[in-house]
């Protein structure tokens, strides 16, 4: 009876331990801007809405487009030759 007690209590612990571990992981994946002067100042514009979700959306705009902005440049550089391809 105690060590199906003991076996119950340390499955729903490590059950609980791995949900939240996920959810952690999750919520760190979140976009996030690097710290340049473009991105203080359009967080600074969207700062300056008064309602709370123009607020948040301005944010997703500002964010998805960073996010683009970054992706095309990752392509750019992957289609750039490399020093080695070079004679």
């Amino acid at each position: 009876m105690r060590a199906a007690l003991v076996l119950a209590s340390f499955f729903t612990t490590s059950t609980m331990m791995v949900v939240l571990g996920a959810l952690f992981d999750d919520a760190s994946r979140q976009p996030w801007l690097r710290d340049t002067p473009q991105a203080r100042a359009a967080v600074a514009t969207c700062h300056a809405h008064a309602a709370r979700e123009a607020r948040r959306s301005c944010l997703r705009a500002v964010v998805a487009e960073a996010q683009a902005r970054d992706a095309g440049m990752s392509r750019l550089a992957a289609l750039a030759p490399s020093w080695e391809d070079r004679p």
